[in-house]
């Protein structure tokens, strides 16, 4: 007797390229259409049928290529004529991708190559280079290695090192192409920065969005800058109203200046610049993304994923398979945080080479032998034991907080203890800058507290400016203008993290006293490259105030060990730190552990 033929019932869905699949239970069946990619299949319970797209149908069809125990049935020969034409459509876009990947791998490897030989030959392109730009300009050499590296990617990530020049490499870039109008967006603090950089290295006109002093309307200038708040709406209708009304048009390029505030694919930020930048916008459909950031994975490699996306979607198609693949992240089902990495997994090396044909590195002792090396200092404190009581209370009551609120935010919780730690730093701080004053030098100090700053102000008198969000852009422009000048007498910078960690030039002092730690890697060395720049005359000291045993030890420990990784992606070598580590290596688990003796 012959066996029966199984049949696979298959309903085409209206308006997209996916099929409904219904048919008996058959547990090899469903176990090859589990093994088809995550996002072109699903079951839909619903209905009691497998959403299958076009191309995982023909590859589950051809599984079977030869079998005549089963049968894919499209119900007629009118709907099996139409899968058959969306599968030579599809044949020939996959002919013509593999194509263009062919091609787009020949060009990587000549990217590399030039890159290289840049590096060498820079010289021949120095005087044209120097041309494009006002007489006084003094380009390095890795800046016109940059623009020129640039020229021929057109879609890039400049990754140097804080104080390098960034933001001069981009515009020779743009000047060089005799670009005419260019979309420039940066933190809000950074926006007069850039158009100050302009107006200094070319005579070319900027347009700042929204701000009232501009020299130019925006339909005069090649320059265009916006800061990313611009694209925070949440309504995608009201953002593009508000797109649309600046009537920008059709753009050369884009600039992301510190693009690591686009890592969050989830944010709006990020929906909206997306939705904005594709391939229509720019000229002749001809895309050119230029990306800049010193730290552009701030925390952890994965944050690099948007900014890859950005510059070759073809390299870097899905977040997903960008964390498992190369980061070793696993989604993890059972705690309820999300993924999880395993470091065994991780291919860090491979995706340094992976990124290299669309990055230029270059960090501060490779190209600035006479740029003085910075000075980590842990500046010890020690409690009063009425403070240490006071801290311990805290401490303990975050512990069990900890405990009894499991799913509340983090840092939330441990705020309360920064805040008490900064507070009690004040009258330490003081003392030591005193001590510097005697030898006639500038000092900055920054923190996450405000009022800590405010109270340093009050006990500092007129030596001392204020740097916080309660400043505006423009007040806060003048304030670091002032620091700047040798002859003014603000002596004592005081700004807030938020304020301080991008952009700023602080060359005119050496000492840094951090009052509280980030816990970023990307905002503690933004925060120090404010004086580490160029310009920077004398040897940086920084100095980081911690109580031992406290939260100061275990975010310093923390910070240290997320630098491991950053560097092995972005440098491709292995980590070694400068300062001793603490002992404690978790913020949270270390204040746990204390606690549950």
């Amino acid at each position: 007797m012959q066996t029966p033929i199984f049949v696979v019932h298959c309903e085409r869905i209206p308006r997209r390229l996916a099929y409904y699949l219904r048919f008996s239970p058959n547990d090899q069946l469903i176990l090859r259409i589990k093994e088809l990619p995550d996002d072109t299949r699903k079951w839909s319970g619903l209905i009691m049928a497998w959403e299958v797209s076009t191309p995982s149908l023909y590859a589950l069809i051809k599984r079977y290529k030869g079998s005549n125990k089963i049968h894919f049935d499209f119900g007629n020969e009118d709907s099996r004529k139409v899968f058959i034409q969306q599968i030579k459509k599809i044949e020939i876009s996959e002919a013509e991708k593999r194509k263009f990947i062919a091609e787009l791998n020949v060009k990587k490897e000549h990217w590399v190559k030039y890159k290289d030989e840049l590096e060498k030959e820079y010289v021949k392109y120095s005087e044209q280079c120097h041309a494009l730009l006002n007489e006084d300009v003094k380009l390095y050499p890795h800046q016109i290695v940059a623009a020129m590296f640039m020229n021929v990617t057109r879609n890039t990530l400049i990754s140097h090192e804080m104080g390098l020049g960034k933001t001069l490499s981009a515009i020779l870039y743009v000047e060089m192409n005799g670009f005419e109008r260019v979309v420039v967006v940066t933190p809000n603090s950074l926006k007069f920065n850039f158009y100050g950089e302009v107006e200094k290295f070319t005579k070319s006109n900027s347009h700042i969005v929204n701000w009232k002093k501009n020299k130019c309307g925006i339909e005069d200038a090649k320059y265009i800058i916006v800061n990313y708040d611009f694209f925070n709406p949440s309504n995608k209708d009201r953002f593009k109203a508000k797109w649309d009304k600046l009537k920008i048009g059709k753009i050369d390029a884009i600039i992301c200046d510190e693009s690591q505030k686009l890592k969050n694919t989830k944010a709006n930020t990020y929906k909206n610049f997306k939705k904005t930048f594709t391939k229509t916008i720019f000229k002749g459909d001809k895309i050119s993304k230029i990306f800049l950031s010193g730290t552009p994975a701030p925390n952890r490699a994965h944050e690099l994923y948007t900014v890859l996306h950005e510059i070759s979607p073809t390299d870097f198609a899905t977040k997903k398979y960008f964390q498992e693949y190369y980061c070793g992240m696993v989604y993890d089902y059972n705690s309820g945080w999300g993924y999880i990495t395993d470091s065994m997994e991780q291919r860090f090396e491979e995706l340094y080479h992976k990124i290299a044909p669309y990055t230029h590195r270059k960090r501060k002792f490779e190209v600035l032998t006479d740029l003085p090396d910075k000075t980590y200092q842990r500046i010890l404190l020690e409690m009063t034991d009425d403070e240490q009581r006071i801290y311990d209370e805290i401490e303990a009551g975050v512990a069990n907080e900890f405990v009894e609120h499991p799913t509340r935010n983090p840092l939330t919780i441990m705020i309360r203890l920064r805040q008490y730690l900064t507070s009690i730093k004040v009258k330490h701080v003081i003392e030591l800058i005193e001590n510097i004053h005697e030898t006639g030098e500038k000092v900055v100090v920054v923190d996450f507290f405000k009022e800590s700053l405010y109270e340093l102000k009050k006990q500092l008198g007129d030596t001392a400016a204020l740097h916080t969000g309660d400043q505006s852009v423009e007040e806060r422009s003048d304030i670091v203008k002032a620091f700047q000048d040798i002859k003014s007498s603000i002596k004592d910078f005081l700004g807030s993290i938020q304020t301080c960690n991008y952009g700023l030039t602080l060359t005119a002092a050496s000492k840094l006293f951090i009052m509280t730690l980030p816990y970023s890697v990307g905002e503690y060395d933004q925060v120090s490259d404010r004086l580490h720049r160029i310009g920077q005359k004398d040897a940086v000291n920084i100095y980081v105030m911690i109580f031992p045993d406290t939260i100061d030890d275990y975010v310093f420990s923390s910070i240290e060990g997320k630098r491991k990784e950053i560097v092995k992606v972005i440098d491709n070598e292995d980590y070694t730190s400068n300062v001793s580590e603490s002992v404690l290596s978790d913020v949270i688990n270390r204040i746990k552990e204390k606690y549950s003796k």
